[in-house]
């Protein structure tokens, strides 16, 4: 009979392993750093977005990893390519993977301007708060 174990099944024995054979959950817990994919278009109304992106981004320095890629250029385009993406889009946030989060009870889809900021007919329904919270959610204690 063939046996098959999850990597966290591996991690918790070299853990144990490592420890003498005594676990201690605090030194065995995994510290996964987040990793946000952020497309953009580099152009004027999207600056105060930008700052604000980074801003709240820094606050989660060594939690979150963030690649940006932008539309115009060959990087945004290969990106685009890998995840599908054909439409015009001015801004789309991925967090591990996602784009799309239920926080508080309120799907939230990070695609878009933030609401209130802008051209209005590419605002989406998120606001940077709705971000912070969905990456104080995920983000390593």
């Amino acid at each position: 009979m063939k046996r098959s174990f999850s990597l966290a099944t591996v991690f918790i024995l070299l853990c144990f392993a490592a420890l003498g054979g005594s676990i201690d959950p605090q030194v065995c817990e995994a510290k996964q750093e987040i990793r946000m994919e952020i497309l953009f278009m580099n152009h004027g109304p999207m600056q105060p977005t930008i700052r604000d992106l980074k801003s709240l981004i820094a606050r989660y320095s060594g939690k979150v990893k963030a690649d940006w890629f932008d539309y115009d250029q060959q990087s945004g385009k290969a990106f685009m390519q890998r995840k599908g993406i054909t439409a015009h889009i001015p801004l789309i946030i991925y967090i591990n993977g996602a784009h799309s989060f239920n926080a508080g009870g309120k799907e939230i889809t990070f695609v878009g301007f933030p609401t209130g900021s802008g051209p209005y007919q590419f605002q989406g329904k998120w606001t940077i708060q709705d971000l912070d919270r969905v990456l104080g959610s995920v983000a390593p204690r």
